[in-house]
């Protein structure tokens, strides 16, 4: 079959499969909703520069959503690569405030040293926490 004297093996030709500009635009449109995933203000994807983008749900659920909304989209496969190894991370990656935040809705909180003292009871708390109040706001 391959011996001398024998024609060149041929080579198989791949042919891939490659997404119109409406399929991408589809998936950039439903990952730019906020009921999707919630954008980072600080933190940016290494390789591409653009913000890290916190889901809101598990990916195996956002496909149904996805797959629901554009029955002509990209499929499943694609969907999951495309998530893999990207600026799209899970929301149980956060910490500290940003998952507050992230209930609250980003809202400013300027009256939240208000808010905290009447709450408080003992006076030596309130005093401890203006203390470590404006020590914090010094060190910022």
């Amino acid at each position: 079959m391959n011996g001398f004297g024998a024609p060149p093996f041929e080579n198989p030709k791949f042919h891939r499969l490659k997404f119109t500009i409406e399929q991408l635009d589809q998936f950039d449109n439903f990952f730019m909703r906020k009921d999707i995933v919630n954008m980072s203000s600080y933190r940016s994807h290494s390789k591409s520069g653009l913000p890290i983008m916190y889901l809101q749900d598990h990916k195996q659920t956002l496909w149904k959503k996805f797959s629901e909304e554009y029955p002509n989209g990209i499929r499943r496969t694609a969907f999951m690569t495309r998530l893999q190894g990207s600026r799209f991370v899970y929301q149980d990656d956060l910490g500290g405030l940003c998952s507050e935040c992230n209930e609250c809705g980003y809202e400013v909180f300027a009256s939240i040293n208000t808010i905290i003292t009447a709450y408080l009871e003992n006076e030596s708390l309130k005093v401890l926490y203006s203390k470590i109040f404006k020590f914090k706001k010094f060190n910022i």
